[in-house]
């Protein structure tokens, strides 16, 4: 793991820079750089309308249904769609990308997905693996803002063929949005980490609301049910495919969860005070340590 120092941050305001699916992350990333000053961002999506929404509020300078009017002239390609769709724009448009382009993408999956992409890749070509860890469960561009990073994680998945210059724009990317501490991983220890930190709070919000009905709990919660359960409002075609294609490092976890539920289950049928107390330190003190 390295994380990257904020000299490192070096990207060019009048590059042009295509933003494929201008979604709530997409028209975030857009907006962010908007607001830094680029001035050649631009939009890809299959609606009109999302554009001329995202052109309206600032989020790109401009864009069109129709990559091929954007992807010849972009320095930089950001894509912002669901894994499967990522590797089929990248191959679908092989041909067309500049040469020298750097693309990259947001998805919370990399190993597969990265070794997909490399295996179509032309060599003039780079593909850098990038994971901004914000977003929000609302979905679409009229709930996009330019500030969603602003001090945020942002991991970085380069691979072996990958240039300095090209892993460097990336961080520059990730550096001009807001992101406050960018590292570098490789895609399997992306995937390992972020199947805890990222798809274990929706799998367990998930088995919370799968527990009982809004109308048995509507009158009974506080904010702690509805913080731990607020990602259970899900997207369940992206994240059903970020579950499957992290299969056997969620399965892991979700075993690790089920060991340490049954360890406190034991010590409340065993009226076991000094364990359970312990138990309710440790996670204490390890949550104090992280925020």
């Amino acid at each position: 793991m390295r994380r990257v120092r904020e000299c490192d941050f070096s990207i060019g305001r009048f590059e042009d820079i295509a933003i494929v699916g201008l979604g709530v992350i997409g028209g975030s990333i857009g907006g962010a750089l908007m607001q830094k000053g680029f001035e050649n961002v631009w939009g890809i999506d299959i609606d009109q309308g999302i554009i001329d929404t995202g052109v309206k509020r600032g989020l790109v300078s401009g864009g069109s249904t129709e990559a091929g009017e954007i992807i010849p002239k972009a320095d930089l390609v950001i894509i912002c769609l669901y894994p499967h769709d990522t590797v089929e724009f990248i191959k679908s448009h092989m041909d067309i990308f500049k040469k020298g382009a750097v693309i990259t993408d947001v998805s919370g999956i990399k190993e597969g997905l990265i070794d997909q992409i490399e295996s179509i890749m032309r060599s003039d070509l780079e593909f850098v693996g990038g994971h901004p860890m914000a977003g929000s469960e609302s979905q679409g561009v009229n709930h996009a803002y330019s500030s969603m990073f602003e001090g945020a994680n942002y991991i970085i998945t380069p691979c072996k063929s990958n240039t300095k210059r090209a892993i460097m724009k990336v961080e520059a990317l990730a550096g001009q949005i807001g992101c406050t501490n960018i590292t570098r991983l490789s895609p399997g220890e992306h995937d390992r980490a972020i199947a805890f930190t990222s798809h274990m709070p929706h799998i367990v919000a998930l088995a919370l609301m799968s527990m009982g009905s809004p109308e048995c709990l509507k009158d009974f919660m506080g904010t702690s049910f509805k913080d731990a359960t607020r990602v259970a409002q899900i997207n369940s075609r992206l994240w059903g495919e970020l579950f499957m294609e992290n299969k056997e490092n969620v399965a892991h976890q979700i075993q690790k969860m089920q060991e340490s539920m049954e360890v406190i289950k034991q010590a409340i049928i065993n009226s076991d005070e000094s364990e359970l107390e312990k138990i309710m330190d440790t996670a204490s003190a390890r949550r104090g340590e992280i925020c």
